[in-house]
């Protein structure tokens, strides 16, 4: 996700790096869990257990990375297409 933000303002930094480093652990809690629960659940255990809230919190990550750069400067579009995961992210 880091290497597709657009510049940060320097007053927007540390906020906007401590965004991605959160998310960085939540997708090894994923990968751990993917791991943990092969075989288990239906077909569709996979996309709501562990893809679905991922998602959700990598779109809450866009939310707060483009709220702190929004506060001084123009708010970066484009960053909602980061949020979907799928296998292999």
């Amino acid at each position: 996700m880091r290497s597709r933000l657009p510049e940060i303002p320097a007053s927007a930094r540390s906020e906007v790096d401590r965004n991605p480093a959160q998310l960085d652990t939540r997708i090894q809690e994923a990968n751990t869990r993917l791991r943990d629960t092969v075989g288990q659940g239906g077909p569709d255990f996979v996309r709501n257990a562990v893809l679905g809230p991922l998602q959700d919190k990598r779109t809450a990550t866009t939310d707060r990375i483009k709220i702190a750069i929004g506060r001084t400067a123009a708010t970066p579009q484009g960053l909602d297409g980061l949020a979907p995961c799928t296998l292999g992210q």
